[in-house]
């Protein structure tokens, strides 16, 4: 599922970003959602209960806080939603490089180019997705790598924290590592905790703080590796982003 925002107060471009958006998931055959915001805050009150969009198309100039605001206070949290940005005015190019904005579409917007954006998104999230077979409780299942949080160990199993939802997993989280390990994305922090270094919005002396605000801790002898590996992470998301715009 793609779960995309547009955030516009002008109701006119609005509906027809929308538009545009919802014709491009018919032609598609996509599995996707819009949903529209009138200003930065409505959307960012949305966010903080329910994190779940994946795209977000948001408009530079309007009432209220604008949208470069809007940009900053998302990646202050470390959060790696698209962002592309609608104006009708080309001055904030390099401020969108600098919020790592995927695409900078002027107004009045072109269908095609709208359309361009969306592949882009859906072909970046389809390159994110690490599909891996776990055993829950429940059986096995199917889980995104990308979306896992965190892993703790519970005595001989494992409890799996995602963006989404939380699973109990039959198996150990040395064995958890070791499946883990093909992504490249992950890195014990401390003997019972396994991190998703794509999912760190920090790290400190004694707690990383993820995505969303969860604390996992950081052992004093794992903290070194843990932060150049974070560095190394981030740094890298960036200049991917960068080729992309």
């Amino acid at each position: 599922m793609l779960n995309i925002a547009v955030v516009d107060d002008e109701q006119a471009h609005r509906d027809i970003l929308v538009k545009y958006i919802e014709e491009w998931i018919e032609r598609q055959h996509c599995d996707a959602q819009a949903q529209a915001f009138p200003s930065s805050e409505s959307f960012y009150f949305a966010w903080c209960g329910d994190q779940r969009y994946d795209v977000l198309f948001l408009d530079i100039m309007m009432g209220g806080a604008d949208g470069i605001s809007l940009a900053k206070r998302l990646r202050e949290q470390g959060k790696d939603l698209i962002i592309i940005f609608t104006t009708g005015i080309a001055d904030y190019m390099q401020q969108g490089y600098d919020l790592e904005a995927m695409h900078y579409l002027l107004k009045p917007l072109d269908r095609e180019k709208v359309w361009e954006c969306l592949e882009k998104c859906l072909k970046r999230q389809g390159e994110d997705a690490k599909w891996i077979l776990l055993p829950t409780e429940e059986g096995w299942m199917k889980t995104d790598a990308a979306k896992i949080l965190y892993a703790e160990a519970v005595g001989h199993y494992c409890r799996l924290e995602c963006m989404e939802e939380r699973l109990q997993l039959k198996m150990g989280i040395r064995e958890l590592a070791r499946k883990l390990d093909k992504t490249g994305d992950f890195l014990f922090c401390h003997r019972s905790y396994l991190v998703n270094l794509r999912r760190v919005a920090k790290v400190g002396r004694q707690d990383i703080v993820m995505d969303g605000g969860a604390l996992v801790p950081v052992s004093r002898r794992l903290y070194n590796e843990v932060n150049d590996r974070f560095i190394r992470t981030f740094m890298k998301e960036k200049s991917k982003t960068r080729e992309n715009i």
